[in-house]
């Protein structure tokens, strides 16, 4: 009895690792189908035990939406679909509230795609939305995590105290050597 219980889970996880791959792999064709016809927008919602969301936008050269997909679920059966409702829209101006049917996580998804946007275009670097257990982490009191905030990433930038000290005249200096040679050998001159 133990080994059929040994050999069901290990199908289980054979099974789980295939379907899996699959998806990343209808991920992947999807996100480079769409990258190849322009500029691709993605929002994400890690939902752990409960639903996640990922959602991905074409856009155009105005940043008007051209084409919108959802991928929604708890399981790896979940497939990508079509997410009407979003074309010839700008990107920037979404309001999140207007998929509160499709879901909490799709709602979420959205919200993070939004702000994605918002933070590329004005030059930032989108921060990794926070996973569930992360969330899990901040509801508990005595937690003391550092809050990871998508609302502005400019900002703790803009609040360095004093710029990086300057290298001093005397430091040794690298220089990569102009030989032809498919490996460049770094010199250090003083």
């Amino acid at each position: 009895m133990f080994w059929i219980f040994i050999i069901a889970i290990g199908i289980a996880w054979v099974a789980q690792s295939f379907l899996s791959f699959r998806q990343t792999q209808a991920f992947s064709q999807l996100f480079i189908a769409l990258r190849r016809r322009g500029r691709v927008a993605m929002g994400k919602f890690r939902g752990g035990l409960v639903a996640g969301s990922i959602v991905l936008f074409l856009l155009d050269d105005d940043d008007r939406i051209v084409e919108a997909h959802r991928l929604g679920g708890v399981t790896v059966l979940a497939r990508f679909k079509a997410l009407a409702g979003f074309d010839g829209e700008h990107m920037g101006s979404i309001d999140p509230a207007r998929v509160r049917a499709l879901g909490k996580p799709t709602l979420r998804a959205v919200a993070n795609a939004v702000d994605n946007f918002r933070i590329i275009t004005a030059g930032g670097r989108a921060p990794e939305p926070p996973t569930a257990l992360a969330r899990l982490l901040d509801r508990l009191p005595g937690v003391n995590r550092k809050p990871k905030t998508m609302a502005d990433p400019l900002a703790a930038i803009s609040r360095r105290a004093t710029p990086p000290a300057p290298l001093p005249a005397t430091a040794p200096t690298t220089v990569v050597s102009a030989q032809p040679s498919r490996w460049r050998r770094r010199v250090t001159t003083t």
